[in-house]
């Protein structure tokens, strides 16, 4: 049994140090940028921000549906869904949303339970 417990000492020993090895050296970095932040000056232009705040708002009721369970879809150009379900047709609807600064445009559909009632789709320009 003490034997067992050596060999595996000495197996371990091995494997630990066959570790790396093969690839250029560790010194050979290359060109070394500071990592200060007093020596990386930012344009006065940059922009730091990935989202922007928007409320969301629709008047159901003028859209004339004549379902009585109306539903709402909110979505991206790219298609991320930001909102799905059901909404109340005589009530005001308002939702804040966190979009992306690169998209400038939310799309949505409304539509209902009612077969007479087609799908209105729109786009609200951010």
């Amino acid at each position: 049994m003490k034997n067992i417990f050596w060999f595996f000492i000495f197996v371990v020993g091995i494997l630990a140090g066959c570790g790396g090895g093969g690839g250029a050296s560790s010194s050979d970095t290359g060109n070394v940028s500071s990592t200060l932040l007093s020596e990386n000056a930012v344009p006065s232009n940059a922009r730091f921000k990935q989202y922007q705040n928007h409320l969301f708002e629709l008047q159901p009721q003028e859209l004339g549906m004549a379902g009585d369970t109306v539903f709402l879809k909110v979505y991206l150009s790219s298609g991320s869904v930001l909102f799905l379900g059901q909404i109340d047709k005589y009530s005001n609807f308002a939702l804040p949303l966190s979009v992306p600064v690169r998209d400038k445009v939310l799309k949505y559909d409304l539509f209902s339970d009612f077969d007479g009632d087609q799908t209105i789709s729109g786009e609200v320009v951010l």
